[in-house]
């Protein structure tokens, strides 16, 4: 065979492949049209908060990105490398740790309670560690605003406390509960709960553990709030202590975010079979209700039936929102510092998922 003609198969067999690549990226693209959309969306409503970083993740790639607004009060934009913190979005993370060491069988959902933690009331001994994913443990919840206040001296004052209802009877919030699950990681691994989620998880150490929301720390955004009667930003500054690290005390740039939920995505936190069992809804003696509605709460996730379709996630501090949009292999992400008015990553969500895919227009 002539060198010419060698090199001309090879020209077309490059043509084809790059055809075949170029059209598995356009089945992925977001076109001019729908980004324009999102992006006139996003811009009428940045002005009901301080600052916005928005994400669509779709078949593993990042499909849209965008930053808005600013990052504090000084007028500094936000940027890739503002860190928001994610509020009760670090749930996910913490229940994704749990799940880690349900694989390894180093832990079982139906393991009491007493088995990790001593020194519990007897009336707590029937708590399975399913519940405390759950909020369906009835534990009393600690005083989440008492963050200086020591853990010894925490405990002695919630274990005074009787349940709150029932073990597994109902869903009811409770910080306590992922207070306890770090407990557990923190006894089955030898390691602090931070460690193991960074050697776990993030390994390339992007991440920041901070649930202390006065000192300031480079590049990260506050939560800020709008005062109606000065018509100005006001920050929030509070303190929940190291304990709330597990409930949401977790920080990250959006990009660390989409890392994470890339990751998620292809199976290297955990496998298909045990992301069934951890979107698996938890049967409670009475229904749970989101916007009274009857819905369904999963293993440290919540069940949305909304825009036609359903779809995984949680929300976090009024001001961050995470959606997985299973069927179209599509996850969402919405991080704010602040809001005039009432919240709205969960109305930011539903509209884009609706502009991206025509099928999940939303039918109310």
């Amino acid at each position: 065979m002539s060198k010419n003609k060698s090199l001309l198969i090879c020209l077309i067999i490059l043509f084809i492949l790059g055809c075949k690549n170029e059209k598995k990226q356009n089945l992925i693209a977001l076109s001019n049209e729908k980004q324009n959309e999102v992006n006139v969306y996003l811009k009428k409503q940045v002005q009901n908060t301080l600052g916005l970083a928005v994400a669509i993740v779709k078949e593993g790639q990042v499909i849209y990105e965008n930053y808005l607004g600013k990052e504090d009060l000084n007028g500094k934009p936000v940027r890739k490398e503002t860190i928001f913190p994610l509020y009760s979005l670090s749930k996910l993370i913490t229940s994704t740790a749990v799940f880690q060491l349900v694989e390894q069988g180093k832990i079982n959902l139906d393991d009491k309670l007493s088995l990790y933690i001593d020194k519990l009331p007897a009336k707590w001994g029937d708590i399975e560690v399913k519940n405390l994913l759950t909020h369906s443990s009835g534990l009393p919840d600690y005083n989440l605003m008492q963050g200086e206040v020591s853990d010894s001296k925490t405990m002695k004052v919630l274990i005074q406390n009787e349940l709150r209802f029932k073990t597994g009877e109902r869903w009811e919030y409770n910080q306590t509960n992922y207070w306890f699950l770090t407990k557990i990681i923190e006894k089955i691994t030898g390691k602090s709960y931070e460690s193991y989620v960074i050697e776990n998880q993030f390994s390339n150490h992007n991440i920041l553990f901070s649930s202390n929301f006065i000192d300031p720390i480079p590049n990260r955004s506050f939560k800020y709030t709008f005062n109606n009667d000065s018509k100005k930003w006001e920050k929030i500054s509070l303190n929940f202590g190291k304990r709330a690290n597990s409930a949401g005390g977790i920080n990250l740039t959006l990009n660390e975010f989409i890392e994470w939920t890339q990751k998620f995505d292809k199976n290297k936190l955990i496998n298909p079979n045990t992301k069934i069992k951890l979107w698996t809804p938890f049967e409670y003696e009475k229904p749970f209700y989101y916007e009274d509605e009857q819905d369904r709460f999963l293993y440290g996730w919540q069940q949305y039936s909304s825009n036609n379709a359903v779809s995984y996630g949680y929300t976090g501090g009024l001001v961050t929102g995470y959606r997985k949009f299973i069927d179209q292999n599509m996850t969402i992400i919405v991080l704010s510092n602040g809001l005039k008015d009432n919240p709205i990553h969960n109305n930011i969500i539903n509209k884009i998922a609706g502009i991206i895919d025509e099928n999940l227009i939303e039918s109310r």
